[in-house]
């Protein structure tokens, strides 16, 4: 008997709060929201790249305080998750200059 089961999605393991780094390494913000893939909340993004965002799922990245705009990660820039609990850690595997910025 063949196993079909298929791993869920590592957007899946991702939730509100987590530390978000880029594919070189660089802390990027934190979690602010998750939205699995084909989700029907749409990303602060123009037509096009929002409802890609839509059908891979993205996560919001707060940036903080001291920064403008948030930034928009698309589930397909996600590489994967390491860690657990407090220490679990959300690694791009995108540049931060790659990634979308949220419009006002």
């Amino acid at each position: 008997m063949t196993d079909t089961t298929e791993e869920p999605p590592v957007i899946a393991q991702i939730s509100q709060g987590m530390e978000v780094h880029d594919a070189t390494g660089v802390p990027v913000g934190t979690v602010g929201a998750v939205q699995q893939p084909d989700t029907d909340v749409r990303p602060e993004l123009p037509a096009g790249p929002a409802e890609l965002f839509m059908a891979t799922g993205y996560l919001l990245i707060d940036r903080g305080e001291q920064f403008e705009n948030d930034v928009y990660v698309s589930g397909e820039q996600i590489d994967h998750v390491t860690g657990t609990g407090d220490g679990a850690l959300v690694v791009l595997n995108a540049s931060w200059t790659e990634l979308d910025r949220a419009v006002d």
